[in-house]
């Protein structure tokens, strides 16, 4: 009697378990959704977290050895081998990226920014582009006393394009300390003023000529030495440093026996100006200009930026952000 009641006990907790399995099977089989800490899912699986702070976590998932694999916080940032993440993907470890649009070939637009976060760009190029044009109405000046400086005349309307965002400015007079060690002064100097610190390609381009015969000379005839001065200041002063100058040298013209012709430098003569400075603190000044460096001279107000039949444009300035 005993041992049948003891059979018996074994069958109908045998059939209970089997019920309840067979209840578990059938509702995940019909519903296929199993909820974690709530009671309709609405997702194969669904999870919701315990808490609503930005460090409860929804989910977390460890290796054998303990160690946190992935982390999903209630904020919805995702760690993987990170505890706490701080951002949406908050990665400790290598990352592999397959199938990123390209800006040529083996080059990838990806980028990390200083707190590291990572993301798919076309880089932007700052640059602005400045013209004087030829229809401008601009003044002549002499070529005769290397103190003397001209400053080009550049216009707000002649800044074509301008993604860089400079700006030009005047001042009425200014001190340009030389690197000889020597000063001087200028008056209307127009600047550029670059608004952010950086390392920059400058490429002018213009043309100069002087009518009429030349007024004597110093350090050599037949030869007019042209120099193209950069100089920068520092935003709000007037003391502007030179960072260098470039010279060319223009021949005059001739007659086909080898004699001077009239109006010796009365040509469109090509400066080509390519330079890279560096400026380290925002909105500092770059000014541009033109004196008489060696040779023949023109004591009066005969020489200009001219502009070769065919070209609307005096003189072009690129400035580049490297």
């Amino acid at each position: 009697m005993i041992l049948y009641s003891i059979f018996n006990l074994k069958i109908k907790t045998m059939k209970n378990k089997i019920l309840i399995i067979s209840t578990l099977v059938f509702f995940c089989h019909s519903l296929a959704q199993v909820g974690i800490n709530e009671t309709n899912p609405s997702a194969t699986l669904d999870i919701k977290s315990k808490g609503n702070t930005i460090s409860t976590k929804a989910l977390e998932i460890n290796n054998s050895d303990a160690k946190e694999m992935v982390t999903v916080l209630d904020n919805g940032n995702v760690g993987i081998n990170v505890p706490a993440p701080t951002a949406k993907l908050h990665t400790n470890g290598s990352i592999r990226y397959e199938n990123l649009p390209q800006l040529s070939t083996g080059i990838t637009p990806i980028a990390i920014d200083a707190n590291g976060y990572v993301g798919t760009f076309v880089p932007s190029v700052l640059y602005s582009y400045l013209t004087i044009d030829a229809s401008q109405s601009i003044n002549n000046f002499s070529l005769y006393d290397n103190n003397i400086f001209y400053s080009f005349p550049f216009l707000a309307s002649g800044i074509l394009k301008n993604p860089l965002g400079a700006t030009l400015g005047t001042d009425a007079s200014a001190t340009l300390n030389r690197t000889s060690g020597t000063t001087t002064t200028a008056s209307n100097v127009i600047y550029v003023t670059i608004p952010i610190p950086g390392i920059y390609k400058l490429n002018l381009n213009y043309y100069s000529s002087c009518t009429g015969n030349r007024s004597g000379s110093n350090g050599g005839a037949n030869i007019l030495g042209i120099g193209t001065g950069l100089y920068m200041a520092a935003a709000g002063s007037t003391s502007y440093n030179e960072l260098t100058t470039i010279r060319y040298n223009a021949m005059p013209t001739r007659t086909s026996t080898g004699a001077l012709a009239t109006g010796y430098y009365n040509y469109p003569f090509a400066h080509n100006i390519f330079s890279v400075v560096e400026t380290t603190t925002n909105n500092q000044k770059i000014a541009l200009f033109v004196n008489w460096g060696t040779g023949d001279q023109y004591n009066t107000n005969v020489c200009s930026l001219s502009a070769p039949t065919g070209l609307d444009k005096r003189v072009t300035l690129i400035i580049s952000k490297l």
